[in-house]
């Protein structure tokens, strides 16, 4: 799947809105392109496939700044 606006395949799922619902009654999530930010609908199973990813994502930079701040903290203060 690519953007229908730039070509694409980076794109990540986008907040929901009122005016989404009758989407999601056909089984269309909401998406948001990473490169030019346009939004447009996608099936329910790819976009539950980048929820998953994306919290992936945001647990590996989560583990990421941790390391980063431990090995900060280490360096400052050291015993």
């Amino acid at each position: 799947m690519n953007c229908p606006y730039c070509g694409t395949p980076k794109f990540r799922t986008s907040r929901l809105r009122f005016a989404d619902i009758p989407r999601l009654a056909l089984l269309q999530f909401p998406v948001r392109c990473r490169l030019c930010r346009e939004r447009f609908s996608v099936g329910i199973s790819l976009a539950l496939h980048l929820l998953q990813a994306q919290r992936v994502r945001e647990d590996e930079e989560a583990a990421l700044r941790r390391e980063k701040y431990k090995s900060k903290d280490q360096t400052e203060h050291p015993v």
